[in-house]
């Protein structure tokens, strides 16, 4: 304000002089002074005005731009400003206007850089977390809070209110410490349950004093466990092949010698080679079942009488059953039927009513029933055998698994492979079979089945 009064006075004084010189050239009275006097001061007001209305109009212009900047340092989206090719301030604003184009184009491409980033984050497989060099974790994606059993946290946060386990923190820590990238298998306590990890460690140098790890977690648990099945399942294959073959070599080999002359010897040995070579052969076809399941079935679904199957079934197993006096009573409706594959339905019923059998008491009984809803339907194979423990009835779908080994051969043979293959089938029919069992009362398991 003081600055404009100034300018007022300096303008006026001004005119006020050049005035004065030119009154006295030409010898003005009073009147014509006051005249001269009122003259200068409008015209001076006027120019003043000019001057004002002029500066005001290209300093808009300028607040304009400044208010739009000032708003896209606030995180508002850049705006430019609209002016005049005669302008004073035209390349001025046109530079500006240049200047926040490329900011909202920076911004639209960064913004989608975050968005594609947290996309990829949260369809990742794997667990991924960033903690940088004061223990901050800025990155925690949703597959890292399920390994660990968690929400996922609001970031930034403290990596000791997140990441509780000793070792993987100890991991972490070492990765600062050495600058190097680390990587190993962990096993972690996650609710309670033992978890097998691969963790991931990778050390990135910002500058001086800031740096940072990304941890990366791959769950192994079910990895291992399927490696422990197969190799368990090599080693089992490899030994029950070997058992009967070495059996049926040995007794071969003895009757070629002077054994084989006596009839009653040479009559028990071709027997027990018999046997044997009917258990190879039992095992052979039981893992060429198990194959078969795996693959990619493309028989199409038919209409099934579940009853009619399980009578089928129960003709080729009542030779054994006789043999303990065991008892069979089906009780299916002959009136249910359900949408089916026949070979695979054949092979649950024929691997439950053969170890009902197996396992069952002499004098013993065989129920089968069955449930049937909108969405589902359910077999059951009740049996009054010896009954399975508490702690074998979790393993007893596992390949070759027989319980007590010693315990099970004096009860039955067989290869171990019989609910294995039912597990198989009914997981791939995205079934459910379930188990029921008492030791010396007897056992229950139930097929559930999608209609």
């Amino acid at each position: 304000m003081k600055k404009k009064l100034l300018k007022f006075i300096y303008l006026l004084v001004v005119n006020l002089i050049i005035s004065a010189i030119f009154g006295i050239g030409m010898s003005f009275n009073m009147q014509q002074w006051a005249f001269i006097v009122t003259l200068m001061l409008l015209v001076t007001l006027s120019g003043v005005y000019m001057a004002k209305f002029w500066e005001t109009r290209q300093y808009k212009e300028l607040q304009v731009m400044q208010e739009r900047m000032l708003a896209t340092v606030e995180g508002h989206e850049p705006r430019g400003v609209l002016t005049e090719p005669d302008s004073s301030y035209f390349k001025l604003i046109r530079q500006f206007n240049t200047l926040q184009n490329y900011i909202r184009q920076s911004q639209e491409k960064s913004q989608r850089d975050v968005t594609n980033y947290q996309s990829l984050l949260a369809s990742l497989p794997v667990g991924v977390i960033n903690v940088n060099r004061r223990h901050m974790i800025d990155v925690f994606n949703e597959t890292a809070a399920d390994l660990l059993g968690l929400q996922q946290p609001n970031t930034p946060i403290l990596e000791s209110l997140v990441i509780r386990q000793f070792t993987l923190s100890e991991l972490i820590t070492q990765t600062f410490n050495t600058r190097r990238n680390q990587q190993s298998i962990l096993n972690l306590q996650i609710n309670g349950e033992i978890k097998q990890y691969e963790v991931t460690t990778l050390f990135h140098q910002g500058d001086l004093t800031n740096s940072e790890v990304m941890i990366i977690l791959y769950d192994l648990t079910s990895v291992l466990q399927v490696e422990r099945m197969q190799s368990d399942f090599l080693a089992n294959a490899s030994h029950e092949l070997k058992t009967p073959l070495t059996a049926i070599t040995g007794f071969v080999e003895t009757l070629q010698g002077s054994a084989g002359d006596d009839a009653a010897t040479r009559k028990q040995f071709l027997q027990i080679v018999a046997e044997e070579a009917q258990r190879l052969s039992s095992l052979v076809v039981d893992i060429l079942s198990l194959s078969r399941v795996q693959q990619k079935n493309d028989t199409m679904p038919t209409k099934l009488m579940i009853k009619n199957m399980i009578d089928e079934q129960w003709q080729h197993i009542q030779p054994a059953a006789a043999i303990k006096n065991v008892t069979f009573k089906n009780e299916v409706a002959e009136h249910i039927s359900v949408q089916g594959t026949k070979n695979d339905v054949e092979t649950i019923l024929q691997n439950l009513l053969i170890n009902a059998v197996k396992y069952n008491v002499n004098n013993g009984s065989i129920n089968v029933t069955m449930y049937k809803d909108h969405q589902h339907w359910q077999i059951n194979v009740k049996d009054s055998g010896i009954g399975i423990p508490k702690n074998q009835q979790s393993r007893i779908f596992e390949r070759f698994y027989r319980g007590d080994e010693s315990r099970q051969r004096q009860i039955a043979s067989g290869t171990g492979l019989g609910l294995a293959i039912v597990n198989e089938i009914v997981s791939k029919h995205n079934g459910e079979v379930k188990v029921n069992s008492q030791v010396g009362v007897g056992t229950t398991i139930s097929v559930t089945l999608p209609l």
